[in-house]
């Protein structure tokens, strides 16, 4: 007896599986930038941008300049900007911008979680990144840079927190923080954070834009409503789908019932008591995380090698079947 044709799922990976162990990811430019920055250095970069993939490419960058966490921005081009950072732009003021962000934040990483903290006149804007130490202090110092460079264009001219704290310790280029974070700079902090200033926040875009605003708030308000709609064992298998695609590895209902430590006929007699299948799952995750690659501007080509499939072909006709979700 043949097993059911979502047991059997297997569809074409063409790449080798880089990290098979689940983890967390990063899903913008990041790792693509890094990998831009390493090869202007002869060095050979990795593909994917799993945490210890991020870990590797910061540490081969750091090994050219230190202080790489505050000049990896300067490499980004404006096609390089996630969504985030564009439509953090159609914000009216500062504040709002803040919020847009702290908002979609878990739409870019699964690494990084914002939060935001009121202390009497001042906003502090919260980063909490789950990553070793090392990797956090690059990740740290990147995302604040990044902020405060797409603040600045949003307002015109330089924006300088009120205070910053940083959990890690001072650095030896530390003289550099203050072109960024001005003079009222704290370090072992045990978190890390910008406060910024009511008549800061206050202070209008601008390139506010309301009407693109709505567009992309309603575009994210979307797929966090996907993301918040499976739960159990559903939301589990998803997870290591959307981990299977930016790994490259084999995309099967055994491989997940493994990792989850689950026979594959327990797994899918799981499934379908949630009303699902691994291959409901997986249009669903492509289906998703298709979405977010053209919002990022990549081609038909990339999204499909992304998404799995060896030919352009085969990406058309099952993005047909995704359509209808």
């Amino acid at each position: 007896m043949n097993p059911p044709d979502d047991m059997r799922e297997t569809d074409r990976i063409t790449r080798e599986a880089a990290n098979p162990s689940p983890e967390r990811f990063h899903r913008g430019p990041l790792g693509r930038v890094l990998e831009r920055y390493l090869d202007t250095h002869s060095l050979k970069a990795r593909s994917n941008y799993s945490m210890l993939a991020l870990e590797q490419l910061w540490a081969k960058a750091a090994s050219h300049d230190p202080a790489i966490g505050l000049h990896l921005f300067s490499h980004f081009s404006r096609q390089d900007w996630h969504v985030l950072a564009q439509g953090c732009l159609y914000s009216a003021t500062l504040a709002e911008a803040i919020r847009f962000w702290a908002r979609y934040a878990r739409l870019a990483s699964d690494m990084d979680t914002l939060v935001l903290v009121e202390e009497g006149d001042c906003l502090g804007v919260e980063l909490r990144i789950d990553a070793p130490s090392s990797l956090v202090r690059y990740m740290v110092e990147h995302y604040s840079v990044m902020s405060l460079s797409v603040m600045g264009v949003g307002m015109g001219a330089a924006v300088v927190p009120q205070r910053a704290c940083f959990a890690h310790r001072r650095p030896a280029y530390y003289p550099e923080y203050h072109e960024w974070f001005g003079e009222n700079i704290q370090f072992d902090c045990g978190y890390n954070r910008l406060y910024f200033s009511r008549t800061q926040l206050d202070m209008p875009l601008l390139t506010q834009h309301a009407g693109m605003m709505d567009v992309v708030s309603q575009e994210l308000e979307r797929r966090l409503a996907q993301q918040s709609q499976l739960s159990g064992w559903s939301a589990r298998v998803a997870q290591g789908i959307r981990q299977g695609l930016i790994t490259g590895r084999s995309l099967t209902l055994e491989a997940q019932a493994q990792d989850l430590h689950q026979s594959a006929r327990t797994l899918r007699r799981r499934l379908e008591d949630e009303g699902t299948s691994f291959r409901v799952l997986l249009d669903r995750v492509r289906a998703e995380l298709e979405q977010y690659l053209e919002m990022q501007g990549d081609s038909r080509a990339q999204i499909a090698a992304q998404l799995g499939y060896s030919d352009l072909a085969a990406y058309a006709h099952a993005r047909k079947r995704w359509r209808s979700l």
